[in-house]
């Protein structure tokens, strides 16, 4: 998967003049890792390359210590300056998503142009849009194949620390500090190797799950306390919250992360849904995860939530009330055949 296509990676990067680096709405741990990492080994190993990390909506702060985060653009924040920039680019990098819908208004900005699109991503079901495609659904993540892809570049050895602390967090996270979608002893191959670069192993666990505000976690107790449905006899639970329970407890970006999980520890629940309204309340932000090999809740995503992901974690969207969204996922449920 690597080797038949870095030959071509590296042409198009010694001649291209200007790259950006693309990357999910919504961006979680390997998103943004993933994204920075790539940048800033890019930014050495090819100075001539104006290239810039874009993501579409602003990532949680437990993320913002990794390298040139602060120099990232943010669509959502800047589009007219996005737009310009994405519109001179001639290669686009496209890293852990594999369809552009899933960068919403900024995959419009991307259509437009005539820039070779490269994508990096371990999501099953990739699009016909790219033009080069590394795409491995065994990968433990994103930051998993970059790395693999830096290696095949010729790169390992310039690899500096906040470079592989970067690629680390993406794999710390994408599989929940290695309890799952773990699939070979690689990712602990690449964790053992990141951490001869200097890492701290503990330092990066403590930034990414223990940098939460106070509010954060009494929002988790509402949602568990007051908020968690059970539905044994499908093997399911749900949570929503609605925007005003969220402003309620100073809710900021990231501060839901892993809320989904938490049913699933729970005897007999084997898929769970978190419901949240978005900002701007024109639709619902839909988490779903499950555990085993029954449960499909990409097929789920795919099929009902206007989303998609892995075989236990997906995400999509449902146009409607938060109301309406708990029963069209009740409804869902009910004709499910497990």
């Amino acid at each position: 998967m690597i080797g038949s296509n870095i030959e071509a990676l590296g042409v198009l990067l010694g001649n291209s003049k200007r790259c950006a680096i693309l990357s999910h709405i919504n961006p979680d741990g390997d998103a943004v890792g993933s994204s920075l990492g790539f940048w800033s080994y890019l930014q050495k190993t090819h100075p001539e390359l104006e290239t810039k990390a874009i993501f579409p909506n602003r990532f949680p702060e437990f993320l913002a210590w990794m390298p040139l985060a602060s120099d990232s653009l943010i669509y959502a924040e800047n589009k007219d300056a996005v737009k310009g920039y994405v519109a001179g680019c001639n290669l686009i990098m496209c890293l852990d998503f594999n369809n552009l819908y899933r960068i919403e208004e900024l995959g419009a900005e991307v259509k437009k142009g005539t820039a070779t699109k490269i994508l990096i991503d371990h999501h099953p079901q990739p699009s016909d849009e790219f033009d080069l495609v590394f795409s491995n659904t065994a990968a433990s993540s994103t930051c998993e194949l970059v790395y693999k892809i830096i290696v095949a570049l010729g790169g390992r050895n310039t690899l500096t620390k906040g470079e592989a602390e970067a690629l680390y967090v993406g794999i710390l996270t994408d599989t929940g500090s290695f309890n799952h979608s773990v699939n070979s002893p690689e990712p602990f191959r690449i964790a053992a190797d990141l951490m001869e670069l200097g890492i701290d192993k503990d330092e990066i666990a403590s930034k990414v799950f223990e940098g939460y505000s106070g509010s954060r976690l009494r929002l988790l107790g509402y949602c568990l306390s007051e908020k968690m449905q059970l539905i044994p006899e499908k093997k399911a639970a749900y949570m929503a919250l609605s925007r005003e329970e969220l402003e309620r407890f100073q809710f900021k970006a990231g501060d839901a992360e892993g809320f989904v999980n938490y049913p699933l520890s729970i005897k007999g629940i084997e898929v769970t849904a978190f419901f949240y309204e978005s900002l701007d309340r024109t639709h619902i932000r839909v988490s779903l995860r499950s555990k085993g090999k029954e449960i499909s809740v990409n097929e789920l995503a795919r099929k009902y939530f206007n989303g998609g992901g892995h075989f236990n974690a997906a995400g999509g969207k449902y146009f409607g009330s938060l109301k309406n969204c708990c029963t069209y996922f009740e409804n869902v449920l009910k004709v499910q055949s497990w």
